[in-house]
């Protein structure tokens, strides 16, 4: 038997969101998911295409995007308006068809930081009926 506890107490920290806008996100700008599907705690702002942590810990962060072409793709972390630092980049090419790119990672956040995806001067990312593009990020476990 393990020690009393109360569930209720619990970090909680999730969001999805969906982008449905056609046209190709800006370069070197914060790409907006602007259907929310989920936010838990109300972290993820689809306004700014930015999650930003109110619970500090570890979390875990994905992307499934649909592209018409050639892809890269930075996951950011920074504070505020920031530029923020790149972490990871993925990229993928292809030439005339559509495609479903993915990438996910791991990342120590602190109070007020934020995350967000970046495309680059390859960006084919749509959003499209019928193929969803989502970015998503949940708290694995708040820092003791």
């Amino acid at each position: 038997m393990g020690e009393p506890g109360d569930y209720k107490v619990t970090f909680k920290s999730a969001f999805s969101a969906a982008r449905g806008i056609s046209s190709y996100p800006r370069r070197d700008q914060p790409v907006r998911f602007e259907r929310v599907i989920t936010n838990e705690r109300g972290h993820y702002e689809n306004r700014y295409g930015r999650f930003t942590c109110r619970v500090p810990g570890t979390y875990y962060f994905t992307y499934h995007v649909t592209s018409r072409g050639n892809l890269c793709l930075n996951i950011k972390k920074g504070r505020g308006g920031s530029r923020g630092d790149r972490v990871v980049t993925f990229c993928d090419y292809v030439h005339s068809s559509f495609q479903v790119t993915t990438g996910g990672v791991v990342l120590q956040m602190a109070m007020n930081e934020s995350v967000w995806l970046e495309p680059t001067e390859k960006n084919s990312l749509v959003g499209l009926e019928g193929s969803d593009s989502i970015f998503s990020g949940f708290l694995i476990f708040p820092e003791a």
